[in-house]
């Protein structure tokens, strides 16, 4: 089966998209029953001029504009992806942005696989913005254009697809669920991570969290709830990866700016980090499905995280991690990782069964085939 994958990006690119699309092209290629050709590389000239036009009414007039939503450039790109379609032989096409997809002339099949589609990510994202009209009139044609040009539209959690149904009710039938694996290569089997877990401290209680944005990701919260655990007398630490340009000065916390997964040693950093670790704590404020909490699962690490978007498809109350309201009383969250580190037999079985739910949910030893399932049945 000969696969054409679409990304405006490099396909060997470990840092665009979190490493999601780097991620499922590597799975993709090495399993012997695809071909995959690459349509990458895309030339953004068109899209970077309007960059000048979002910085403008982005500071000048608090006012949201994407650049990449726009007619003009979904166009010019899917002229140029109609010009590396040619005289190629291609059963599939698999994309991740529907800019790129919604005006591309071809009669191959095509597959849009995301974590949520674009209408709604901006709804969930950017709620308390003001978005520019131009932008809004943009999403809805190219969103729907592309919907209406695909043959399957895969989402990552039910959240995200119970509201593609909602919106796009005469195409329901497209869309399917399909979860989006770690963006770590090298994976761990269970006998280590069993040994990985045993191996944790019993004294000191430690925390991490992979977060870029310090508002989003709720790292003011985080902080808080590290600083309630030590007055509570737990010895706990958190380590932070991925904040850049911020000093905090506190002992307990330890900060590591961003690793780069497209360096050799970048993974390896990011994996050993995990591991060392008893939680992974995840306080987004939006989130439309957290590739983060998959990777730590991967790793043997339950996840604390918030109801939000997509987050309850991954981190499941006592098997995989717990959730929480948005809202909570950090004193209650505190008490709840207390009461599970001073119980490390039940830490220990939580800990196993949050790998248990990444290798039977969430690999991508489970998602490829379901997705081979996907191409070949209505």
């Amino acid at each position: 089966m000969r696969i054409g994958i679409i990304s405006r990006s490099n396909l060997e690119d470990r840092v665009y998209w979190s490493g999601a699309i780097h991620s499922i092209y590597a799975k993709l290629k090495s399993n012997k029953k695809f071909e995959i050709i690459k349509i990458d590389r895309l030339n953004n000239s068109l899209r970077k001029i309007l960059t000048l036009k979002r910085e403008y009414l982005k500071y000048f007039k608090k006012i949201k504009y994407d650049e990449s939503y726009n007619e003009l450039v979904a166009r010019n790109f899917a002229k140029q992806i109609e010009l590396k379609l040619e005289k190629k032989k291609i059963d599939f096409l698999l994309a991740f942005d529907s800019s790129l997809i919604a005006y591309l002339n071809t009669n191959i099949p095509i597959i849009l696989w995301t974590d949520l589609l674009y209408s709604d990510y901006y709804d969930h994202y950017f709620q308390n913005r003001y978005i520019s009209k131009e932008t809004n009139k943009s999403i809805k044609i190219i969103e729907k254009k592309a919907i209406t040009n695909c043959y399957k539209v895969m989402l990552a959690s039910n959240w995200a697809l119970d509201k593609a149904k909602i919106k796009y009710k005469k195409m329901f039938y497209k869309f399917r669920l399909l979860h989006i694996g770690p963006s770590l290569k090298t994976t761990i089997d269970s006998s280590k991570v069993n040994k990985i877990i045993s191996k944790r401290s019993k004294k000191k209680l430690s925390l991490i969290t992979l977060s870029v944005n310090w508002k989003r990701k709720g790292l003011d919260k985080l902080i808080k709830l590290n600083k309630i655990l030590n007055e509570k007398g737990i010895n706990s630490q958190l380590t932070i990866i991925g904040l850049k340009n911020k000093i905090i000065k506190d002992k307990n916390i330890k900060i590591i700016g961003f690793i780069d997964k497209n360096k050799d040693y970048g993974e390896k950093e990011i994996s050993q980090n995990l591991i060392k670790n008893h939680f992974h704590i995840l306080f987004s404020n939006s989130e439309a499905y957290g590739v983060a909490l998959v990777e730590a699962n991967s790793r043997g690490l339950p996840n604390i995280s918030f109801k939000i978007g997509g987050i309850p498809q991954i981190v499941k109350n006592n098997v995989s991690g717990m959730l929480f309201d948005k809202n909570e009383d950090l004193e209650l969250i505190a008490n709840y990782l207390i009461k599970i580190f001073n119980n490390y037999k039940k830490y220990r079985k939580l800990a196993k069964s949050s790998y248990s739910e990444y290798k039977n949910n969430f690999s991508y030893d489970k998602i490829i085939p379901k997705f081979i399932n996907l191409l070949k049945n209505n």
